[in-house]
Formats: C-alpha cells, sequence, structure tokens
C-alpha cells in the first residue's frame, strides 16, 4: 500500500481548488495513479504533481483526467482557467474594457484583446489557434504579436477567431469586430477648421516611398515625426534644383512656384 498523499496545497486558491477537483475526479473513478497514467498516457508523476497544488498543470493533462474519469459538472476548463489567471498576474494589471462603441484608439482596442486573453486564461497558443479555428483562421505568429501587443489582427476574420478563441459570445464577438472595423478602416479628412478656433484632425495612413506614414490628432499642430517625414518626403519629390527657400526677407517677393532664377 503506497504512502497516503500530502494536504492539497492552497498557497493560491485557484490553484488549489483545481487539484482539489483532480483528486476528487480520480477518487470517485477508483483508480490509482499508475492506473491513471496507463488509461491517460501521462506518466504517474506528472498526475501526482498536477494533484498537489504546487503548480498549474497543463490544460492537457486537466482533459486526459476529465476524459478518463469523467467531468459530470464540466467545472475542470472554468478551474483551470481561475488557476492560470492566478498564476500569471497579468489580468489584475489590466483595465477592464468598456463598451466597444467608445473604443476609438489603436491602443485601447489592443490592451482590450489582450485582457480577453488574460481572462481566458492565457492559453498556449497553439490551443488559442485550435479554439479559433485552426491555423488559416490565426496563425500562431499572429497570435503571438496580438498577445504582446505588437500588433492588431490582420483582418476582420482574424479578430473574430482570435475573440471567439478567448470565449466571448457572438454578440460581444460582432461588436468588438466591428470596434475592429471602424479603428482600422482608414479615413482621410481633407477639410479644414471651419473657424479659427476649431482644430484639424487627421486620422489617416498614407502609403509612400517612405513607408507608412500616421498623422495623429494634430489639434496642437503636426507632430515632430510628421514634419520629419513631410521634409523627407518634399525631398524626395522634389529634385534639389527645383526646390526654394524662402527667407523672412523675401517676405514682400513671394515665392515663386517655378525653380529660382539664377
Amino acid at each position: 500500500m503506497g504512502r497516503p498523499e500530502l494536504p492539497v496545497d492552497h498557497t493560491i486558491p485557484a490553484r488549489g481548488e483545481l487539484a482539489a477537483e483532480l483528486r476528487r475526479l480520480r477518487a470517485a473513478a477508483r483508480l490509482t495513479y499508475d492506473e491513471l497514467a496507463a488509461a491517460t498516457g501521462v506518466s504517474a508523476a506528472t498526475l501526482k504533481r498536477a494533484a498537489s497544488g504546487q503548480s498549474v498543470p497543463s490544460w492537457q493533462t486537466v482533459q486526459a483526467i476529465a476524459d478518463v474519469c469523467g467531468d459530470p459538472n464540466g467545472d475542470m476548463g472554468h478551474l483551470w482557467q481561475q488557476a492560470r489567471i492566478s498564476k500569471r498576474g497579468r489580468l489584475r494589471e489590466l483595465r477592464r474594457p468598456g463598451k466597444p462603441e467608445l473604443v476609438t484608439t489603436v491602443g485601447s482596442l489592443s490592451e482590450a484583446l489582450e485582457y480577453f486573453y488574460e481572462k481566458a486564461g492565457a492559453p498556449p497558443l497553439r490551443r488559442l489557434q485550435a479554439l479559433a479555428g485552426g491555423p488559416y483562421q490565426l496563425p500562431l505568429t499572429t497570435a503571438a504579436r496580438i498577445v504582446r501587443r505588437q500588433a492588431l489582427p490582420a483582418s476582420h476574420q482574424q479578430c473574430t477567431a482570435f475573440l471567439t478563441a478567448c470565449g466571448l459570445g457572438p454578440g460581444l464577438v460582432q461588436r468588438w469586430a466591428d470596434a475592429y472595423d471602424r479603428i482600422t478602416t482608414p479615413r482621410t479628412d481633407t477639410r479644414g477648421p471651419s473657424d479659427g478656433s476649431a482644430a484639424w484632425a487627421i486620422n489617416s495612413t498614407r502609403h509612400t516611398g517612405l513607408g507608412n506614414i500616421h498623422l495623429r490628432n494634430l489639434r496642437h499642430g503636426p507632430s515632430r515625426d510628421a514634419l520629419v517625414h513631410g521634409k523627407a518626403l518634399m525631398e524626395e519629390l522634389f529634385p534639389e534644383s527645383e526646390r526654394y527657400t524662402w527667407h523672412p526677407t523675401e517676405r514682400h517677393h513671394p515665392p515663386s512656384r517655378g525653380p529660382r532664377a539664377a
């Protein structure tokens, strides 16, 4: 007869609750760890560690135990997510997203996507990809960049797949996908201020030979980056012989459109 198990470690409550439920399932199935290992293909040492409460087991291990022993209440997925959230501690550092209709910036949308990922238990990327529908729906490299807030999904379809994999319901998925479309669709406003006090805000992306130039929030005038890119663009478009530099001494003689006379 083997030694009795040590008590479950409840130092992290969510992790301990998961371990206790794994023990309960094994006991209800009346299987030893060796028998469970033979049935699941997972080593007995890994199974014991999963039921100890000292670490969060992989989802594959949890799923294997549930498949053999049964999961009548369907709690294992939720318990595993909560244990992962507690282990990572990232979710409490993120702001809970508001209504998707009020999200207007790339940064806010990116933070919301990270929040949904962490709330889902931050599943390994291959599991996230499987939940999204496979590699065609969500490539691993894209998923990695999204959860690290390095990029947004590349398309409406990828955004929908990512949100679905994070466990959002169809209604919320559609609303957030609409927010994605609104934020990422290029818009160019060529109208100037309606009066002297109005601000002219441009939120567009212009593709040139210099790459993507982002002009955003020009309420207080163009940013330094916009000025630098604009100068570089002018130097590319006009040869040096066609450039004209106006000096204060020439204020009564506006610059001509053609090359300056020699």
